[in-house]
């Protein structure tokens, strides 16, 4: 608050009691003593700057400031009776005058102490004075912040511009930026009147009694939960000592807190007493507390090592996970070690906004099994081609292959094995594994491949199919079957490839066919044979 004389700020104090006491009779009836003593303690508290003089009073003369104001810019003048102004005060004798040019701007200054970031509020009464010697484009009044009383510094406000020559009431609202010694009232020369060396003309008094400050309200707000009207919106109020007054629209509420709202569009007016008001709007919205739900299958069959993994954003953490409506919560979004089977999650934040997720699904694979063993001995006494084929089922793909000595492989089949058992491994991607063991036998008998000279495809699963009999370990493997005019009926380059006896499609007629089978033995020694066989229905 501003420093002022103790005489001169009761004379203020037992002025503004006196006029309290009159607006409203049924106060008189308070002891005197008692409601000075109150009234005077409002204003010891309060942070509102008293002004010096604001009424303007002083003795009328040109360049001149009144008493408790500072000459701030070129020529002011105390008025009526200079230079040709008439125009009656609006309050008390006298009042201030600016004609304000492109080059010489006038104004006045009071030191006030303003404080940085504060909102403030001042009134005063305003006239155009179109004859100020010169011919002068309207009136409009500014006010500067400073901290030097002749040198404007930060443009707080300005008026609109104003051509009325009759009193009129204005208030000024601004806030401060920084904090400022003085405050500067000046006449405002704009640049659509900047030609003119007599551009803005003005007539000033009334000011209210003090600089109040405005309360600066800034609202805090929970939202509600989706389907509930558990919101909550906190007015928190700054810029201000004095005591304040709520009204919430819509409903009334006159608290600083209002609360059990529901989604929609708040208001609240906050007024000081010492008469100056604000107002804030808040939208109260949905909870936005969402949560992502994921699942982590165990490796194997039987390990119980199944997952639920919770995302969860917004509402209010920490987030609290309940489990199947377990009564005690775990903070950790992630459960482990699941049994395979159907889970519930409910998951609550601080506000108590839920979510809830049924029908979870955990599901490990199926057991890895070893569906059949296919074990092929040697083809022959001298061949060293056993081989061992592994079918597997469950277990998760893909999977790999091995004999408990040599290395893993994509390939179902153990091939190359001499006589003798063997134990292999199989595992699949999530490294479950399984083990079993077979045997190789050695067929004693000569290394030869040996072709039939007949076949019946009648379907009675005797002799239905064309395969020569390979008793040899052979690679490089062909056979081409021929109608006896060289038309290929039949081709393969597997050992195990037969003739079904048809020819796209259709069964071929009783007669015979022309074969040639192309291959290379065991001893590697290119093998060429040729023959004949007849197809019988």
């Amino acid at each position: 608050m501003k420093t002022v004389s103790v005489a001169l700020y009761f004379v203020l104090l037992k002025t503004r009691a006196a006029a309290f006491l009159t607006r409203l009779p049924r106060l008189k009836k308070m002891n005197a003593a008692i409601f000075f003593l109150l009234f005077s303690v409002q204003y010891l508290f309060a942070q509102d700057i008293i002004l010096n003089n604001p009424s303007l009073e002083g003795v009328r003369g040109q360049v001149k400031a009144p008493p408790g104001w500072l000459v701030s810019l070129n020529t002011p003048d105390i008025q009526p009776g200079v230079l040709g102004i008439t125009q009656s005060p609006s309050e008390g004798i006298s009042y201030v005058g600016l004609h304000s040019g492109k080059e010489a701007l006038e104004g006045i200054a009071q030191e006030v102490n303003l404080q940085a970031r504060r909102t403030y509020s001042m009134s005063f009464d305003l006239a155009y004075a179109p004859l100020y010697i010169f011919k002068a484009c309207y009136g409009q009044l500014a006010i500067y912040g400073s901290n030097s009383p002749t040198a404007p510094a930060e443009l707080l406000w300005k008026s609109v511009q104003f051509y009325h020559t009759d009193w009129k009431r204005y208030t000024a609202e601004f806030k401060t930026p920084g904090s400022f010694r003085y405050i500067i009232l000046v006449a405002y020369v704009s640049s659509e009147c900047s030609q003119s060396d007599y551009g803005c003309a003005l007539l000033m008094d009334n000011l209210s009694a003090a600089i109040r400050e405005v309360p600066q309200v800034t609202l805090e707000v929970l939202s509600t939960c989706i389907g509930a009207s558990n919101g909550r919106i906190n007015a928190v109020v700054t810029g201000v000592a004095h005591f304040c007054t709520y009204e919430w629209k819509p409903g009334g509420q006159t608290t600083p807190s209002i609360s059990n709202l529901a989604k929609g569009n708040y208001e609240v007016i906050v007024t000081s007493d010492n008469g100056t008001k604000a107002t804030a709007s808040a939208v109260i919205r949905d909870t936005d507390l969402k949560s992502e739900v994921s699942t982590v299958a165990s490796g194997c069959y039987g390990d119980n090592k199944n997952q639920i993994i919770l995302k969860t954003t917004g509402g209010i953490p920490p987030y609290q996970y309940y489990l199947n409506d377990e009564s005690h919560a775990s903070y950790t979004p992630v459960f482990q070690d699941l049994r395979p089977g159907n889970y519930r999650v409910k998951v609550k934040d601080e506000h108590g906004c839920t979510e809830n997720f049924g029908n979870i699904k955990l599901a490990e694979p199926l057991p890895l099994n070893i569906a059949s063993v296919d074990v092929t001995g040697t083809s022959c006494s001298s061949t060293v081609d056993g081989k061992i084929v592994l079918n597997l089922t469950g277990g998760t793909e893909p999977y790999a292959y091995r004999l408990e000595t040599g290395e893993w492989q994509s390939d179902n089949v153990l091939r190359g094995l001499s006589p003798g058992v063997y134990y292999y491994q199989v595992k699949d991607k999530n490294n479950c594994g399984v083990k079993g063991n077979a045997a190789i036998i050695q067929n004693i008998r000569d290394c030869a491949v040996f072709v039939p000279t007949a076949f019946s495809p009648n379907g009675d699963g005797q002799n239905d199919l064309f395969r020569p009999k390979i008793h040899d370990d052979v690679h490089d493997y062909h056979l081409d079957v021929f109608t006896r005019w060289g038309q290929t009926v039949f081709s393969t380059n597997s050992p195990d490839g037969a003739w079904d006896g048809l020819f796209k499609g259709q069964i071929l007629p009783t007669a015979t066919y022309v074969w040639v089978l192309l291959y290379t033995d065991s001893k590697q020694q290119a093998r060429k044979q040729t023959g004949t066989v007849m197809l019988i229905h």
